[in-house]
């Protein structure tokens, strides 16, 4: 009886011991990223179903990377300049896959997934008003999907803001829109043993 309680002392013992030097082992990182994509048939308005993005560039712990997600306009006002200004944010999850394989999937400008707040844009007029052509500027926060992620960044938590900015469009077209953008945050690793 004493040897068995002995045993299971020993046993919470380590267990409390491998839990600590698991925690010990999670890493904050600083996170940049940068790329260019398009979105492949222009920019949804709002109760417009959701349109595809791809993106490619360098970011930390990716190298070089790709990824494919979906983008969804919640709200757009005109302002009396002619300018717009609405919210946005992922319709699925956005896919990074690096280098080496390993994906870190990520929503954003959700806060039903973890944003702060949600994504914000603005769209200026390019040129004379007639010709509808615009510029838009987007700011979201990206928090990865924790269980999703693999390879390096399994169970990576933390966030980072990215900007973006398009090439002129025309608005409403399905024409596809390339943009560029750019980020960073802080990321926290949980590194294997």
């Amino acid at each position: 009886m004493l040897l068995n309680r002995c045993l299971a002392i020993a046993t919470l013992a380590f267990v409390s011991l491998a839990s600590l030097s698991n925690h010990a082992l999670a890493q904050t990182r600083g996170f940049a990223i940068a790329g260019e994509g398009v979105a492949t048939t222009g920019l949804p308005l709002p109760g417009q179903p959701a349109r595809a993005h791809n993106s490619e560039g360098f970011a930390s712990f990716l190298g070089k990377y790709q990824g494919l997600g979906s983008l969804k306009t919640d709200t757009a006002v005109q302002l009396r300049d002619g300018r717009y200004k609405g919210e946005f944010g992922s319709a699925a999850p956005f896919v990074f896959t690096g280098a080496d394989g390993s994906k870190l999937v990520c929503h954003y400008g959700r806060t039903d997934f973890g944003a702060r707040k949600a994504g914000t844009f603005e769209l200026i007029p390019f040129g004379p008003r007639k010709n509808n052509r615009f510029i838009a500027i987007f700011v979201a926060e990206f928090v990865p999907v924790t269980n999703e992620c693999t390879g390096k960044f399994a169970g990576v938590t933390g966030s980072w803001m990215m900007y973006a900015t398009t090439r002129p469009f025309v608005l409403g077209s399905t024409d596809p829109i390339k943009y560029n953008w750019a980020g960073s945050g802080t990321l926290k690793f949980v590194q294997a043993r």
